[in-house]
């Protein structure tokens, strides 16, 4: 039997969460966020550590199968490695939390200058008139707000903005009811 210390920890676990992105996103908007810890990235050693996580979360929901399509030899990046990881974890995970069956997929290719990356999902997609809400903090594309996945619709803000920091660019694909793809790329 868990103990109430874990029982407690566990409830904390997705404030905490909330309260980190509140963080970045204080920064993001305050300009204060910085890549703290800039270093040659192996990007295979990251892919390894993202894809456990993403194991994980696509176990907690039956129904999806996760695929991934990884360029051989790609260059090291230059990277903030715990940044770099939060990109890629967001994007999964909201690639999980809106898709109820299917396959999500993560894509890593060589560009001439960049890498680029994809997280693919076949999920509820993304109607016309609120794509250009996407990237808009405290913005919503469910209509119910008592939708146990509604967010505070900060993560892809920060996300951007991450991004960003990286000299990088982020941008999607996506239809109502057929998924999504979402882009970013690294220069290399």
């Amino acid at each position: 039997k868990d103990s109430p210390i874990e029982y407690i920890q566990a409830s904390l676990a997705p404030l905490v969460g909330q309260v980190n992105d509140f963080m970045d996103y204080a920064e993001t908007v305050t300009g204060r966020m910085e890549l703290t810890d800039l270093q040659d990235v192996d990007i295979y050693a990251i892919l390894d550590g993202v894809m456990t996580i993403a194991d994980q979360l696509v176990e907690s929901k039956s129904g999806i199968t996760l695929e991934d399509d990884f360029a051989e030899n790609l260059p090291t990046i230059e990277a903030d490695p715990i940044r770099f990881s939060q990109i890629l974890l967001n994007l999964i995970h909201n690639a999980v939390k809106f898709t109820d069956k299917g396959t999500i997929t993560i894509r890593v290719s060589r560009e001439p200058n960049n890498v680029l990356f994809e997280v693919r999902d076949t999920g509820i997609g993304i109607a016309e008139e609120d794509q250009e809400l996407v990237f808009e903090p405290f913005e919503t594309i469910l209509a119910d707000k008592s939708d146990p996945r509604l967010g505070f619709g900060i993560g892809l803000k920060i996300i951007e903005h991450i991004v960003d920091l990286h000299d990088g660019e982020i941008w999607f694909e996506s239809k109502a009811g057929i998924g999504s793809s979402f882009f970013f790329t690294i220069p290399v």
